[in-house]
């Protein structure tokens, strides 16, 4: 063991209390973002007295790592006072917070290396389980406990001016779809449209053309390649799809076999599987990434802005239209051909560039900003990695 290391076993144990009240109330699952999330398990006729209660402080993981890729579902619960969770999963709690602080801990645990040590000991050969005497025989640096404190205030700091900068981006994201609104919603009502106006299929202003499914025995790597792979969870928390700690890559073998299915920077990417209808524009930070076939591009936009038709189809998600395009009752898919054939109003040239020079008076505060936060994404990183020494 390395110096100044000590076993997780040392400062935590498991916690085990059950929901015997069969309460049904803020159910939570944790992702592999690290998060605890709201729980969509199917709880039709469950016992919820098995439940197990999960405290404000305490942690929850997934033992089984066998479907979760080369992440780990951990989380520390900050955001509520009790929640509850599956029995599979394991609750436990640091036993003295004045030598190991839950929020430093949580660090350790956001760490890469910490999801290649838990999926490498992960051991059984149906499923493989990282299981709690494992969990116990992590090793780790514990610092004084005002240094720890001193590494959980950084890293606070850079996490509280990233959310500052995504709400900014969101205000301002919100305040140019009210001006698209505003400007061009009330025209999708009329039965004849101005001299000069037009609607028209949107396969008539951009090329559409779908991604491509990995092979089969190709797979996504956590460690960063010159080739990110953007998936269907990578689209819509912003107008920007911006590369990010959490892409995953793939090599240049699997690159190589599929690089007809690349996108470009301002191309617009639709889901069109699972979450369908999230809406991106493809940032710089991903010019030349691939695309999985979840997810169709819009490419060499013409005869309107990018950010015209990006705000158009905004508009029109949020009216429903999208929704109503999907086919399938088991399991829903938006058609190329329903996407192709989508009418998209065009108003005449000189409108769309009055458009644009209102929205140009935002975008560079936006761009300006998530160049920042990607700054920010990479420092954490820094400061993640010089956690072990």
């Amino acid at each position: 063991m390395k110096d100044g290391y000590k076993h997780l076993g040392e400062y935590i144990r498991q916690v085990d209390i059950r929901n015997t009240d069969g309460k049904e109330e803020n159910l939570l699952g944790v992702s592999v973002q690290k998060q605890f999330i709201p729980s969509i398990a199917n709880t039709v006729g469950t016992d919820f007295t098995k439940y197990k209660v999960v405290k404000k402080g305490q942690f929850t993981y997934i033992p089984d790592t066998s479907r979760r890729g080369d992440k780990i579902g951990i989380a520390l619960l900050k955001d509520y006072e009790e929640g509850l969770v599956s029995n599979v999963y394991t609750v436990f709690e640091v036993v003295d917070a004045e030598k190991l602080l839950p929020e430093y801990l949580m660090l350790w645990f956001s760490r890469p290396e910490f999801d290649r040590y838990a999926r490498f000991k992960s051991h059984g050969s149906v499923r493989e389980v990282f299981d709690w005497n494992e969990m116990c025989m992590v090793e780790l640096p514990v610092p004084a406990i005002e240094e720890q404190r001193k590494i959980v205030k950084a890293y606070k700091a850079i996490t509280d001016r990233i959310a500052l900068k995504k709400q900014i981006n969101d205000n301002l994201e919100a305040t140019a779809q009210a001006i698209f609104q505003e400007q061009f919603a009330s025209y999708y009502g009329l039965s004849e449209l101005p001299e000069g106006w037009k609607l028209t299929n949107l396969e008539n202003l951009c090329t559409v053309k779908g991604g491509k499914r990995l092979p089969a025995d190709c797979e996504l790597l956590n460690t960063p390649t010159n080739h990110p792979y953007i998936r269907v969870r990578d689209v819509g928390s912003s107008r920007y799809v911006c590369l990010t700690d959490q892409f995953q890559y793939i090599d240049e073998e699997t690159h190589s076999a599929i690089s007809r299915y690349i996108v470009n920077t301002g191309d617009i990417v639709i889901s069109i599987v699972g979450t369908i209808g999230l809406i991106g524009k493809i940032h710089s930070s991903l010019d030349n990434a691939n695309l999985t076939e979840n997810c169709v591009k819009l490419a060499g936009i013409h005869t309107v802005t990018s950010d015209y038709l990006y705000y158009t189809l905004c508009y029109k998600k949020q009216i429903k239209e999208i929704e109503l395009l999907t086919v399938g009752a088991v399991q829903s898919k938006l058609p190329m051909y329903n996407i192709q054939s989508m009418k998209i109003l065009v108003p005449p040239e000189t409108v769309i560039r009055e458009f644009q020079n209102r929205i140009d008076t935002f975008n560079g505060q936006v761009e300006a900003n998530t160049i920042e936060i990607q700054s920010l994404n990479e420092l954490q990183q820094v400061l993640l990695a010089k956690l072990s020494g």
